[in-house]
């Protein structure tokens, strides 16, 4: 019999990432992430990956350290005023576990609205996680950003989904 993940603490771990995005917790939320974990926005519905295909984002471990840092410095003149943001996370769902390599592919639905410079953007769409578990909780292998209106023209984006 498969030992599967409690969705529960599935759940719990996708509203903490939510949270740390929202608090602008971002080292902390780097460190949800395993060590070449990836993070994928794609721009057209059914992109097959982001190697080959342009992407609204693609990031592994050094773009968004990069990001993460230049969110964290005072004088990142696009970020200011800093932008804030709410995250909603619902619907969530175990798609598969693979007890063997201990990956938990989990589909959820989300709302985030970010504030910035007087107006309010709203975007919303699927994640799509691939978590590992990690010493009673879990990490990022790969998070899939799919935005309902990703082939749409888009604002500059300045937080993360």
């Amino acid at each position: 019999m498969t030992r599967q993940p409690d969705l529960r603490a599935i759940e719990q771990f996708l509203f903490l990432e939510a949270r740390l995005m929202d608090e602008k917790r971002w080292d902390e939320w780097q460190e949800l992430f395993v060590e070449d974990g990836e993070y994928w926005v794609p721009a057209s519905r059914g992109q097959p990956d982001p190697l080959n295909h342009v992407s609204i984002m693609y990031e592994k471990s050094l773009l968004r350290a990069i990001r993460v840092k230049r969110y964290s410095h005072p004088n990142a003149q696009s970020l200011q005023p800093m932008p804030y943001s709410v995250h909603t996370v619902s619907n969530v769902m175990l798609d598969s576990y693979d007890e063997d390599a201990g990956v938990a592919e989990v589909n959820s639905r989300f709302i985030m609205l970010e504030y910035r410079r007087d107006k309010i953007y709203t975007y919303g769409g699927a994640y799509s996680h691939k978590l590992v578990r990690d010493a009673g909780s879990f990490k990022i292998k790969m998070k899939k950003v799919d935005l309902v209106n990703c082939d749409s023209v888009l604002d500059s984006i300045q937080i993360y989904f």
